[in-house]
């Protein structure tokens, strides 16, 4: 059912929108007077939602963390269960290939920047 209408308490006169609409409605002597009494509302008004929300964010990011994580390591295990030892086996060894090949890129790319002092100058640079 409707909580609104089971509950004894929130009758039509309870609610925040009845109390919003019997607040008398202020007059203000300039636009400037209007402007600043919104502004400090408005401050007031998000002080005490900042908390709040800050909580709310922070307990999103910190379930998205966990579900990734979750999934990520549970699809892994899962995988690597169903996958035969001689496909892991050549996984393995090509993994350790490509990061034995990508070593040596960084050194060769490393070195040729590196200005070696006995060479001669190239004919570009006379």
């Amino acid at each position: 059912m409707n909580e609104e209408f089971t509950d004894p308490t929130n009758t039509p006169e309870t609610t925040p929108e009845a109390e919003t609409q019997t607040e008398a409605k202020r007059e203000f002597a300039s636009v400037t007077e209007a402007l600043e009494a919104g502004r400090v509302d408005g401050s007031a008004k998000a002080k005490t939602a900042a908390p709040e929300l800050k909580s709310n964010v922070a307990s999103a990011v910190h379930e998205l963390a966990y579900g990734l994580a979750y999934g990520t390591v549970f699809a892994g295990a899962f995988v690597n269960e169903l996958i035969p030892g001689k496909v892991r086996e050549g996984l393995s060894k090509g993994a350790e290939a490509g990061r034995k090949a990508g070593k040596a890129a960084c050194e060769k790319a490393a070195n040729s920047f590196t200005p070696e002092s006995d060479e001669s100058p190239s004919p570009m640079n006379s």
